[in-house]
């Protein structure tokens, strides 16, 4: 699972590296979020993983748990407008870490353990490095 999140963590920067850098701020690649805003969003969701993971880790983890997706994915593209590239770039590499650190952790994974990993990692930038990859293609 490390293996690929780190995979699907480096496709996604390849569909980046795809759009020129002065038109990554540009709103657009979905309505109203930009490149920037989006590799944000994928760090955040990384991050956001740690949580349940830990909860597995120490046996207080609530499957049916409900979250405020819409508000938090709001929050987080509010946030990203006013960061530099340079703050993204280490903002989510201290993000992932830290979700591969919690994943580590646990003695051992099992289904919800995989199913939250998954979800909020690999499989979500796979579906945004596409969104980046038709908009460089359009640019």
């Amino acid at each position: 699972m490390l293996q690929r999140e780190d995979e699907g963590w480096a496709a996604l920067m390849a569909a980046v590296e795809g759009v020129p850098a002065d038109r990554r701020s540009e709103p657009g690649v979905v309505p109203g979020w930009s490149v920037d805003d989006l590799v944000w969003h994928c760090g955040r969701w990384a991050d956001w993983a740690r949580e349940p993971l830990q909860r597995i880790g120490d046996g207080t983890y609530d499957r049916d748990r409900e979250y405020p997706w819409e508000q938090l994915n709001d929050q987080w593209a509010a946030d990203s407008k006013v960061l530099s590239w340079d703050e993204i770039e280490r903002g989510v590499a201290d993000m992932r870490r830290d979700a591969r650190a919690a994943l580590a952790a646990l003695p051992t994974v099992g289904e919800d353990a995989i199913r939250e990993f998954n979800t909020d990692t690999f499989e979500h930038y796979a579906e945004h490095a596409a969104e980046i990859a038709r908009f460089a293609q359009e640019s």
